[in-house]
């Protein structure tokens, strides 16, 4: 069974995408110009931690045979990143007022767990739709 390993994800003011995290021996970061970038470079990273491990034969290294990267970033983030997310139609989807919904994008406003959770939902209910399609 493959290991779970959660990269939090920011884009800073200057566009790079840096990725962190912390949930296994070690700490592996790294940044890309792109999300895509970001994701190449961070698991080449965690690769280069783990060979490494192993040259130094630590115990753990042999756990991280198989993982499955999770990438997890806040709301302003995601709405950032993939432009074609409206925030009205997340809003709509996700039965959460629309001026709200820009509050959390923009920063001026914290959402909850509840609300953050209703968010995704309706992100990830919008990509089985268009994963749905056919042309």
């Amino acid at each position: 069974m493959s290991k779970e390993i959660v990269v939090f994800v920011e884009k800073h003011e200057d566009g790079i995408y840096w990725g962190t995290s912390q949930n296994f021996e070690g700490v592996v970061s790294s940044f890309g110009q792109s999300f895509e970038e970001l994701k190449a470079n961070f698991e080449e990273a965690f690769a280069d931690n783990i060979d490494l491990a192993k040259e130094f034969e630590e115990p753990y290294a042999q756990d991280y045979e198989d993982v499955k990267f999770i990438y997890k970033m806040d709301i302003s983030s995601i709405f950032n990143l993939i432009k074609e997310i409206k925030v009205s139609a997340i809003a709509k989807k996700a039965g959460i007022n629309e001026s709200l919904v820009r509050q959390y994008k923009t920063g001026k406003a914290a959402a909850s767990l509840e609300q953050t959770l209703k968010i995704q939902n309706a992100i990830h209910a919008l990509g089985h739709e268009l994963l749905s399609l056919r042309i």
